[in-house]
C-alpha cells in the first residue's frame, strides 16, 4: 500500500524514526495527563479549545512519534511551540505512558455543519480528486477515519496513521495550510497541499469533524 495519500501525510513528522517504545502504565499515564496535558487537550483528551487537537483514542505510536518530534524541535508550528517546554522534562517512558492513556479515552466526535459543503468534504474524504491529484483520506484512514495504529518494534516499524474522525475542524485546516505555505516539512504533503483551495480544506475539515 502506498502512503502518499492527503490524510494519511496530514500530520505526519516525515523521517523521525523511534526506538521500541517501553511498556506503557495508562494508569502513570493520567497522573501525567491530568498535570501536563489536561489544560490543553481536556482531562480525557476531547477538548473543546479548537486550537488543540483531540487526543482521546489517539493511536499510541502516533502519539508518541508526535510528542518525541515537538520534544526535540522538529515540528514546531502552531501550539508546539507551546507544548515544548511542558514535554521537555518527559522521559520516552513518560510519553508512552501518557499516549496508552489517552488511547484508552471514548472518542467524542463533532458536528459537521451543514452549511459548510459537507457534500464537497465527503467527496474529497471518500474519493478526492484524481484529476488534480488530490487522493481520497480514507484510502489510508478508512472511511470511518479511524486511522491505521502502525507498530513499532525491534523486528519492524510501520508508520501510524492518526485518527482523524472528530477532530476539530480548524485544526485539520491549519495543519493542512501549514503544510501548504512550507511552515510544516514535508514534501509529499506539501505537495498535495498546493493543490488544494481554501473550500477545499475548509470543507474536508468540516466534514471529518462530524466524522466518529
Amino acid at each position: 500500500m502506498k502512503h502518499t495519500t492527503l490524510a494519511g501525510l496530514l500530520l505526519a513528522v516525515s523521517g523521525f524514526a523511534l526506538a521500541a517504545p517501553p511498556a506503557a502504565d495508562a494508569a502513570r499515564g493520567k497522573q501525567i495527563a491530568d498535570t501536563v496535558c489536561a489544560a490543553c487537550h481536556g482531562a480525557d483528551g476531547n477538548t473543546n479549545i479548537a486550537m488543540y487537537p483531540r487526543l482521546s483514542g489517539q493511536h499510541p505510536a502516533y502519539s508518541i512519534q508526535q510528542t518525541l518530534a515537538i520534544k526535540a524541535g522538529q515540528r514546531n508550528t502552531g501550539a508546539a511551540v507551546t507544548m515544548r517546554p511542558l514535554v521537555e522534562n518527559l522521559s520516552e517512558q513518560d510519553i508512552a505512558n501518557v499516549a496508552a492513556y489517552f488511547y484508552r479515552q471514548i472518542p467524542k466526535s463533532g458536528e459537521t455543519n451543514p452549511k459548510e459543503n459537507p457534500e464537497l468534504g465527503a467527496r474529497l474524504f471518500r474519493g478526492g480528486i484524481a484529476s488534480r491529484g488530490i487522493p481520497a483520506c480514507m484510502s489510508c484512514h478508512g472511511p470511518g477515519g479511524a486511522g491505521i495504529p502502525g507498530n513499532t518494534t525491534q523486528q519492524e516499524s510501520t508508520v501510524a496513521y492518526p485518527r482523524l474522525a472528530g477532530q476539530h475542524k480548524s485544526y485539520i485546516v491549519d495543519q493542512l495550510r501549514a503544510y501548504q505555505s512550507g511552515l510544516r516539512g514535508n514534501t509529499i504533503m506539501g505537495d498535495i497541499a498546493k493543490r488544494m483551495s481554501n473550500e477545499e480544506m475548509d470543507a474536508v475539515g468540516n466534514f471529518i469533524q462530524g466524522l466518529h
